[in-house]
C-alpha cells in the first residue's frame, strides 16, 4: 500500500495591517509662530525676563585664586576649599597649573612652618 501525494494549493491568509488614516502633522518646525496667543506671549517674555543663575566657579579656578594671594596657599588649604584629597591637590598644582596652564608655581617652607605655594607673578607683585 502506498500512500498518494496530492498537491493541495494553500490561499494566502488576509494581512493583519490595518490601513488607518494619517494625523495631521502641525506646520513649521517648532520654532517660535508668529501667530503665538498673548498668554504664550506673556509667558515667554517672563521666562525671558528672568535672571539667569551665575556659573559657578571651577575648582581650579579657586585653587588658582587661593596660590594669587600675596601670603600664598598651603595644601591644607587648598583641600579645604576644593574638597579634594592632598594628592589631587598636589597633582592640579603640577599638571593643571604649571604643566598644562604654564603657571610658574614657588614654594616655600618657612622654619617650623607649612609649605605655602604661590604662583610667580603674584610674588612679583609683593617685592
Amino acid at each position: 500500500m502506498s500512500k498518494s501525494k496530492t498537491n493541495k494549493t494553500k490561499t494566502p491568509a488576509p494581512s493583519k495591517t490595518k490601513t488607518t488614516p494619517k494625523k495631521a502633522k502641525p506646520v513649521g518646525n517648532g520654532a517660535q509662530s508668529s501667530e503665538q496667543s498673548v498668554p504664550m506671549k506673556a509667558a515667554l517674555a517672563a521666562v525671558a525676563a528672568m535672571p539667569s543663575e551665575p556659573a559657578k566657579e571651577s575648582k581650579l579656578a579657586i585653587v588658582i585664586k587661593l596660590l594669587s594671594r600675596p601670603e600664598g596657599a598651603t595644601i591644607e588649604d587648598m583641600v579645604t576649599a576644593t574638597g579634594w584629597q592632598k594628592h589631587t591637590v598636589r597633582a592640579c598644582i603640577s599638571h593643571a597649573l604649571a604643566k598644562k596652564r604654564g603657571y610658574q608655581i614657588v614654594s616655600d617652607k618657612p622654619q617650623g612652618g607649612k609649605r605655602i605655594y604661590k604662583i610667580a607673578d603674584a610674588v612679583k607683585d609683593d617685592h
